[in-house]
């Protein structure tokens, strides 16, 4: 298991965006899935600027208060997250080349 949270990790902020455009993408401020959900505004936007975590029935709350799913996101994130790992190993191969 890698050191540290996840939280701190290079791959979080994809996770956060992802959070964020699917809010979005239901037409929803964050007051709007705040009253959706239950949830604060501020506890909202606390969680889009990284600084409290959801744990995975908070994820799940939040998606639904969006219209989606655990599994549409679950998809969604993989496909980012690998394209993500190919963009971070082409920038580690090009700082390993000697010009």
């Amino acid at each position: 298991m890698p050191k540290g949270k996840s939280i701190h990790s290079k791959e979080y902020p994809v996770f956060l965006q992802l959070l964020v455009e699917i809010r979005q993408e239901a037409d929803l401020t964050q007051t709007k899935l705040a009253q959706k959900t239950g949830l604060s505004q501020p506890y909202v936007s606390a969680v889009e600027r990284g600084v409290l975590r959801l744990d995975t029935l908070q994820l799940r709350t939040w998606l639904h208060g969006c219209d989606s799913d655990l599994g549409t996101f679950g998809t969604e994130l993989e496909r980012r997250l690998k394209a993500f790992g190919r963009g971070s190993e082409g920038m580690k191969a090009r700082r390993g080349k000697k010009t």
